[in-house]
Protein backbone atom coordinates (compact mmCIF):
# COMPACT_ATOMS: atom_id res chain seq x y z
CA UNK A 1 0.00 0.00 0.00
CA UNK A 2 1.25 3.50 -0.37
CA UNK A 3 -0.16 6.62 0.97
CA UNK A 4 -1.91 9.35 -0.80
CA UNK A 5 -0.38 12.03 -0.05
CA UNK A 6 3.57 10.22 -1.07
CA UNK A 7 1.81 9.11 -4.40
CA UNK A 8 1.07 13.05 -4.84
CA UNK A 9 4.59 13.93 -4.13
CA UNK A 10 6.29 11.36 -6.02
CA UNK A 11 4.08 12.62 -9.50
CA UNK A 12 4.49 16.32 -8.86
CA UNK A 13 8.35 15.56 -8.48
CA UNK A 14 8.24 13.37 -11.77
CA UNK A 15 6.04 15.66 -13.55
CA UNK A 16 6.69 18.88 -12.33
CA UNK A 17 4.63 22.17 -13.85
CA UNK A 18 6.61 24.71 -12.06
CA UNK A 19 6.70 27.70 -14.59
CA UNK A 20 4.05 26.37 -16.98
CA UNK A 21 1.60 28.74 -17.67
CA UNK A 22 -1.74 25.20 -18.19
CA UNK A 23 -5.17 25.69 -18.93
CA UNK A 24 -6.20 23.43 -16.19
CA UNK A 25 -4.73 22.85 -12.15
CA UNK A 26 -1.77 19.58 -11.88
CA UNK A 27 -1.99 17.30 -9.89
CA UNK A 28 -4.43 16.41 -7.18
CA UNK A 29 -8.34 17.50 -8.38
CA UNK A 30 -10.15 14.98 -6.17
CA UNK A 31 -9.36 13.21 -2.83
CA UNK A 32 -10.11 9.73 -2.50
CA UNK A 33 -8.94 7.50 0.76
CA UNK A 34 -5.58 7.74 2.19
CA UNK A 35 -4.42 4.51 1.42
CA UNK A 36 -3.46 3.44 -2.07
CA UNK A 37 -3.62 -0.23 -3.49
CA UNK A 38 -3.97 -0.02 -6.94
CA UNK A 39 -3.58 3.04 -9.74
CA UNK A 40 -4.74 3.21 -13.31
CA UNK A 41 -4.26 5.71 -15.80
CA UNK A 42 -5.92 7.25 -18.88
CA UNK A 43 -6.12 10.28 -21.63
CA UNK A 44 -9.35 11.62 -19.97
CA UNK A 45 -11.63 11.67 -17.40
CA UNK A 46 -14.53 10.82 -19.46
CA UNK A 47 -17.50 9.10 -17.09
CA UNK A 48 -16.58 5.93 -19.24
CA UNK A 49 -12.66 5.69 -18.04
CA UNK A 50 -14.23 6.63 -14.15
CA UNK A 51 -16.64 3.66 -14.83
CA UNK A 52 -13.84 1.76 -16.00
CA UNK A 53 -11.56 2.81 -12.92
CA UNK A 54 -14.16 1.92 -10.36
CA UNK A 55 -14.70 -1.36 -12.59
CA UNK A 56 -10.50 -2.26 -12.19
CA UNK A 57 -10.87 -1.50 -8.55
CA UNK A 58 -8.54 1.26 -8.55
CA UNK A 59 -7.83 3.68 -5.46
CA UNK A 60 -6.33 6.81 -7.88
CA UNK A 61 -7.15 7.63 -11.53
CA UNK A 62 -3.95 9.59 -13.15
CA UNK A 63 -5.01 11.33 -16.34
CA UNK A 64 -3.69 13.82 -19.03
CA UNK A 65 -7.16 15.58 -19.08
CA UNK A 66 -8.77 16.32 -15.93
CA UNK A 67 -11.97 17.77 -15.06
CA UNK A 68 -11.42 20.93 -14.16
CA UNK A 69 -10.50 23.84 -17.01
CA UNK A 70 -10.13 27.32 -17.22
CA UNK A 71 -13.31 29.31 -17.94
CA UNK A 72 -15.16 25.98 -17.07
CA UNK A 73 -18.18 27.12 -15.10
CA UNK A 74 -18.29 26.65 -10.73
CA UNK A 75 -21.41 25.07 -11.09
CA UNK A 76 -21.52 21.25 -9.93
CA UNK A 77 -24.27 19.82 -12.36
CA UNK A 78 -24.81 17.68 -15.11
CA UNK A 79 -21.86 14.97 -16.08
CA UNK A 80 -19.53 17.27 -14.17
CA UNK A 81 -21.53 16.29 -11.01
CA UNK A 82 -21.99 12.82 -11.86
CA UNK A 83 -18.61 12.44 -12.39
CA UNK A 84 -17.72 13.46 -9.34
CA UNK A 85 -20.21 11.74 -7.43
CA UNK A 86 -18.82 8.72 -8.49
CA UNK A 87 -15.31 9.43 -7.50
CA UNK A 88 -16.48 10.32 -4.25
CA UNK A 89 -18.30 8.04 -3.40
CA UNK A 90 -16.15 5.07 -4.54
CA UNK A 91 -13.50 7.05 -2.58
CA UNK A 92 -11.24 7.14 -6.41
CA UNK A 93 -8.44 9.86 -6.04
CA UNK A 94 -8.27 12.01 -9.56
CA UNK A 95 -4.76 13.61 -10.46
CA UNK A 96 -4.38 15.54 -13.50
CA UNK A 97 -0.80 16.25 -15.63
CA UNK A 98 -1.60 18.03 -19.06
CA UNK A 99 1.58 20.38 -20.38
CA UNK A 100 3.86 18.12 -17.62
CA UNK A 101 3.23 14.98 -19.43
CA UNK A 102 3.28 16.30 -22.98
CA UNK A 103 6.97 17.48 -22.39
CA UNK A 104 8.34 15.28 -20.17
CA UNK A 105 11.65 14.27 -21.94
CA UNK A 106 11.00 10.04 -20.95
CA UNK A 107 7.80 9.62 -20.28
CA UNK A 108 5.72 12.29 -21.95
CA UNK A 109 3.71 12.45 -25.32
CA UNK A 110 6.08 13.69 -27.55
CA UNK A 111 9.82 12.98 -26.82
CA UNK A 112 8.78 9.28 -25.86
CA UNK A 113 7.01 8.86 -29.25
CA UNK A 114 10.05 10.50 -31.20
CA UNK A 115 12.01 8.12 -29.07
CA UNK A 116 9.46 5.30 -29.96
CA UNK A 117 9.94 6.30 -34.20
CA UNK A 118 13.37 6.41 -34.04
CA UNK A 119 14.32 10.12 -34.42
CA UNK A 120 17.69 11.62 -33.95
CA UNK A 121 19.39 14.86 -33.05
CA UNK A 122 16.12 15.41 -30.29
CA UNK A 123 16.10 19.15 -29.69
CA UNK A 124 13.37 20.97 -27.73
CA UNK A 125 10.22 22.73 -29.77
CA UNK A 126 7.12 24.89 -29.43
CA UNK A 127 7.86 26.97 -26.52
CA UNK A 128 5.35 28.37 -24.25
CA UNK A 129 6.13 31.20 -21.73
CA UNK A 130 10.14 29.85 -22.52
CA UNK A 131 9.57 26.31 -21.77
CA UNK A 132 9.63 23.61 -24.46
CA UNK A 133 6.29 21.82 -24.79
CA UNK A 134 7.48 19.80 -28.02
CA UNK A 135 10.28 18.00 -30.00
CA UNK A 136 11.87 18.16 -33.23
CA UNK A 137 14.55 15.45 -34.81
CA UNK A 138 15.83 14.04 -38.01
CA UNK A 139 15.42 10.60 -39.37
CA UNK A 140 17.15 9.00 -42.69
CA UNK A 141 15.47 10.35 -45.94
CA UNK A 142 12.06 9.20 -46.46
CA UNK A 143 9.26 9.65 -48.18
CA UNK A 144 6.53 11.18 -47.09
CA UNK A 145 4.35 8.42 -47.72
CA UNK A 146 6.32 5.64 -45.79
CA UNK A 147 6.53 8.80 -42.96
CA UNK A 148 2.64 8.56 -43.16
CA UNK A 149 2.68 4.87 -43.12
CA UNK A 150 4.80 4.59 -40.19
CA UNK A 151 2.98 7.29 -38.27
CA UNK A 152 -0.48 5.65 -38.73
CA UNK A 153 1.26 2.07 -37.68
CA UNK A 154 2.97 3.40 -34.07
CA UNK A 155 -0.26 5.73 -33.15
CA UNK A 156 -3.08 3.09 -34.90
CA UNK A 157 -4.60 5.78 -36.19
CA UNK A 158 -5.26 6.72 -39.71
CA UNK A 159 -3.49 10.40 -41.00
CA UNK A 160 -4.91 13.54 -41.94
CA UNK A 161 -2.15 14.68 -44.38
CA UNK A 162 -1.88 18.28 -46.33
CA UNK A 163 1.38 17.22 -48.45
CA UNK A 164 2.88 21.17 -48.87
CA UNK A 165 6.65 19.82 -47.97
CA UNK A 166 9.28 18.36 -49.89
CA UNK A 167 8.45 14.44 -50.92
CA UNK A 168 11.60 13.34 -48.80
CA UNK A 169 11.11 14.23 -44.85
CA UNK A 170 14.48 14.32 -43.00
CA UNK A 171 13.34 16.43 -40.35
CA UNK A 172 10.49 16.96 -38.51
CA UNK A 173 8.35 18.28 -35.54
CA UNK A 174 6.06 17.19 -33.02
CA UNK A 175 3.27 18.52 -30.48
CA UNK A 176 0.88 15.92 -29.67
CA UNK A 177 -3.10 16.53 -29.07
CA UNK A 178 -4.46 20.02 -30.19
CA UNK A 179 -1.33 21.85 -31.61
CA UNK A 180 -2.20 22.35 -34.94
CA UNK A 181 -1.41 26.25 -34.74
CA UNK A 182 2.07 25.22 -33.98
CA UNK A 183 2.73 24.37 -37.78
CA UNK A 184 3.27 28.00 -37.61
CA UNK A 185 6.74 27.74 -35.36
CA UNK A 186 7.22 24.49 -37.43
CA UNK A 187 7.44 26.69 -40.66
CA UNK A 188 9.75 28.92 -39.16
CA UNK A 189 11.91 26.27 -38.11
CA UNK A 190 12.57 25.02 -41.62
CA UNK A 191 11.69 21.61 -40.45
CA UNK A 192 10.00 19.25 -43.90
CA UNK A 193 7.03 17.91 -41.74
CA UNK A 194 5.16 18.36 -38.57
CA UNK A 195 3.24 16.43 -36.80
CA UNK A 196 0.00 16.46 -33.92
CA UNK A 197 -3.06 15.43 -33.33
CA UNK A 198 -5.89 17.54 -34.53
CA UNK A 199 -6.34 20.12 -37.53
CA UNK A 200 -8.18 23.07 -38.71
CA UNK A 201 -9.30 24.58 -42.13
CA UNK A 202 -6.78 27.09 -41.88
CA UNK A 203 -3.96 24.39 -42.19
CA UNK A 204 -4.51 22.98 -45.52
CA UNK A 205 -3.09 26.43 -47.38
CA UNK A 206 -1.18 27.23 -44.41
CA UNK A 207 0.81 23.97 -45.40
CA UNK A 208 1.20 24.78 -49.04
CA UNK A 209 1.94 28.18 -48.01
CA UNK A 210 4.76 27.71 -46.04
CA UNK A 211 5.94 24.64 -47.97
CA UNK A 212 5.82 22.21 -45.22
CA UNK A 213 3.95 18.90 -44.64
CA UNK A 214 1.27 18.24 -41.70
CA UNK A 215 0.34 15.15 -40.08
CA UNK A 216 -3.04 14.78 -37.92
CA UNK A 217 -2.97 11.67 -36.16
CA UNK A 218 -6.24 12.45 -33.42
CA UNK A 219 -5.94 14.66 -30.02
CA UNK A 220 -6.49 11.19 -28.21
CA UNK A 221 -3.97 8.72 -30.23
CA UNK A 222 -1.24 11.23 -30.18
CA UNK A 223 -1.58 11.59 -26.23
CA UNK A 224 -2.12 7.97 -25.30
CA UNK A 225 1.76 7.53 -25.58
CA UNK A 226 2.27 9.54 -22.30
CA UNK A 227 -0.19 7.87 -19.66
CA UNK A 228 0.96 4.28 -21.93
CA UNK A 229 4.25 5.29 -20.53
CA UNK A 230 3.80 6.75 -16.88
CA UNK A 231 1.50 3.13 -16.46
CA UNK A 232 4.81 1.28 -17.12
CA UNK A 233 6.94 3.65 -14.94
CA UNK A 234 4.90 4.02 -12.12
CA UNK A 235 4.40 -0.10 -11.73
CA UNK A 236 8.10 -0.48 -11.92
CA UNK A 237 8.62 1.98 -9.62
CA UNK A 238 5.98 2.01 -6.88
CA UNK A 239 5.78 -1.68 -7.04
CA UNK A 240 2.22 -1.34 -7.55
CA UNK A 241 -0.38 -2.26 -10.18
CA UNK A 242 -1.80 0.41 -13.00
CA UNK A 243 -3.36 -0.87 -15.71
CA UNK A 244 -3.64 2.04 -18.48
CA UNK A 245 -7.10 2.19 -19.25
CA UNK A 246 -7.97 2.51 -23.12
CA UNK A 247 -10.89 3.76 -24.03
CA UNK A 248 -11.89 4.11 -27.25
CA UNK A 249 -11.80 7.68 -28.54
CA UNK A 250 -11.54 8.66 -32.41
CA UNK A 251 -11.00 11.88 -32.31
Amino acid sequence: MLRLKDLCQYLDELLPSNGLSDYCPNGLQVEGKTSIGKLATAVSASLETIEAAIESRADALIVHHGIFWQRDSYVIQGVKRRKLFLLIEQEISLLAYHLPLDMHPKLGNNWKAAQDLGWTDLQPFAYMNGIPIGVKGKIPPTNREKVKEQLEHYYQHAAACAFGGPETIQTLALVSGGAYKSIADAAKEGVDAFITGNFDEPVWPQAFEEGINFFALGHSATERVGPQALAKHLEQALHLPCPFLDIHNPF
